[in-house]
């Protein structure tokens, strides 16, 4: 009887520090019951932005009367909240557990109305973020600066990123940068600022491009109003409230201008560049190998730049090329990419290597301008080796009657053919044989073709899993930066190579087109890109170096790669 008493009486109490509420203020709701419980549930908060929370605390207390003791405890769960805009908004009962029965309280009716405009605009003046473009016209290919900076007057307890740009459209390339505040003189007022976020932005379509906004949670220090009759409150480090605030910086349209009558062999570089051509020496021994090497300096779109053609002679052997690249900012500062050749030259001769020709359009000049390397003149002289010299020589030769067309001989000299009988079996087998080895043929190459395939696929789960090994290093070394960075290229290098996509064409939006494609699961589309998002979110995040997020994240790494393998098959 006693313990049904008891249980009626539990009851979970809902209390709210002030209404109506006026729009944008914080607002402190908490849901208290005398007992101690467990798996408590948020109602729904459609209208309004939880800031923090639930927050749950206990409180005991004792007391001894009449020569009996009794105990009290009490829970409460606090939230912090922000209205979303201006109403009457009923907010529904939360519940919990106790003793193993579930409590729901009462629900709450809240009142949101309008503010002063001038203790709006205090804040929004004090506290901002501010987007800075280089260009806000450009053409496709071209490059832009964007700089995100933080401008404040408040005291600032912690900040952290909530929502990062998509930035559709273009092609990013973040650069690193100093979170520390500085002070600034802006149209004669001081503030501290400090750079959030820096990336080089490359347009790959015409039209109206945005820039949309940066979130970011602010945590601002305010000083309690002081009371003279408690002259310890700041003594025990009550002297200061937390108030959260979200701000978000302005979208900013580009204008992306499309480029008309481009020539045959443009290849979408734009920038204002240089080409030089080097090789190692002009006199060479048949069989030596030589390096031929291309350097592009300037500034521009480098990530863009490919391997060139180059009309080499038949009589080289050549190899892929070994990249060089120094690239600064992205290509907006001087940035240097070379392009290194093994040549072999086979047979003894006069040979030349040709100019080579880079068409790029100059945004400064508004032009398409056509570099070009010089011709290169190389002497081939006999191999010292008499094995390789003689072997040369043959293989000069029989190349060289491939191109010659011998005269038809006017002599003949004709034999009787002796007659032979061919069995019907062996007539049969002669006939069906040609028919067995084209189906043969056809096996085989359909064979190696699916495992061409399959080895490039599996080449590019082997690529990932090999950068994230590089993740994993930077864990051992403490270098919390670059392993959300090595993180990001392995995902973003597994998609390129699984789907045959250039760098400069990728986007999230790429990632859902083609994983729709593949009939990829929306799930595994979500966990790819979210885990991308959570990536850039965790490289300016203060807590990048916890441990725990950190093998979370290289966990979600190893695994949605797995995923997506899974999903191919």
């Amino acid at each position: 009887m006693l313990l049904s008493t008891f249980l009626f009486a539990q009851e979970l109490k809902v209390s709210i520090d002030k209404n109506p509420v006026i729009l944008g203020e914080q607002i402190l709701l908490q849901y208290s019951i005398n007992a101690e419980s467990e798996k408590f549930q948020i109602p729904n908060f459609n209208n309004f932005r939880v800031l923090s929370g639930p927050n749950p605390s206990t409180q005991s207390s004792y007391t001894f009367s009449n020569g009996k003791s009794e105990s009290s405890t009490t829970t409460t769960y606090s939230l912090y909240l922000k209205a979303k805009k201006e109403g009457i908004y009923d907010i529904p009962p939360a519940s919990v557990y106790s003793s193993g029965k579930k409590i729901n309280s009462k629900s709450i009716k809240i009142r949101v109305v309008k503010g002063n405009t001038k203790q709006n605009n205090e804040l929004s003046n004090n506290l901002f973020i501010k987007v800075e473009t280089s260009k806000k016209a450009i053409v496709v290919g071209e490059q832009i600066l964007v700089t995100y900076k933080l401008l404040t007057r408040v005291e600032l307890q912690n900040t952290e990123l909530s929502s990062l740009p998509e930035l559709n459209g273009f092609w990013v390339k973040d650069l690193e940068t100093s979170s520390r505040f500085k002070r600034d003189v802006i149209n004669g007022t001081a503030y501290n600022v400090a750079i959030i976020k820096k990336s080089v932005l490359t347009a790959q379509r015409a039209g109206d491009l945005i820039i949309d906004p940066l979130e970011l949670k602010c945590s601002i220090r305010k000083q309690r109003t002081r009371n003279n009759r408690d002259p310890f409150a700041s003594f025990f480090g009550n002297a200061y409230n937390v108030q959260e605030e979200f701000i978000s910086s302005m979208p900013i349209k580009i204008k992306v201008k499309k480029l008309n009558n481009t020539p045959i062999n443009y290849k979408g570089i734009v920038g204002d560049f240089n080409i030089t051509s080097e090789i190692e020496k002009s006199s060479v021994k048949a069989n030596d190998a030589i390096n031929y090497s291309i350097t592009i300096t300037g500034k521009g779109n480098f990530e863009l730049l490919k391997p060139l053609d180059i009309n080499f002679s038949e009589d080289f052997e050549i190899y892929e090329p070994k990249i060089n690249n120094k690239i600064f900012e992205g290509g907006m500062k001087r940035s240097i990419k070379t392009f290194e050749y093994l040549i072999i030259p086979r047979y003894k001769g006069e040979y030349s290597i040709p100019a080579i020709s880079l068409i790029t359009y100059n945004p400064r000049t508004k032009k398409f301008e056509k570099k070009s390397t010089s011709e290169h003149k190389l002497t081939v002289n006999a191999s010292s080796n008499n094995d390789d010299e003689n072997t040369t020589k043959i293989q000069q030769i029989v190349k060289n009657n491939k191109k010659e067309i011998n005269y038809i001989s006017t002599r003949t000299n004709l034999k009787n053919i002796e007659k032979k009988n061919i069995t019907k079996n062996l007539f049969y087998i002669i006939c069906i044989l040609p028919f067995i080895i084209l189906l043969i043929f056809k096996i085989f190459n359909s064979y190696f073709t699916l495992n061409s395939s399959k080895l490039k696929n599996t080449k590019a789960g082997k690529i990932a899993q090999k950068r994230l090994k590089t993740a994993q290093k930077c864990i051992k070394m403490k270098n919390y930066d670059l392993f959300y960075e090595e993180i990001e290229k392995s995902l973003w290098g597994y998609f390129a190579d699984k789907f045959k996509i250039s760098s400069a064409d990728l986007s999230k939006e790429k990632i859902r087109n083609y994983f729709d494609n593949s009939d990829i699961t929306i799930e595994t589309q979500s966990a790819f890109i979210n885990l991308l998002s959570e990536c850039e979110f965790a490289r300016y995040s203060p807590d990048k170096n916890n441990n725990l997020q950190i093998d979370t994240i290289l966990g979600k790494a190893k695994q949605i790669i797995i995923d997506v393998e899974k999903a191919l098959k």
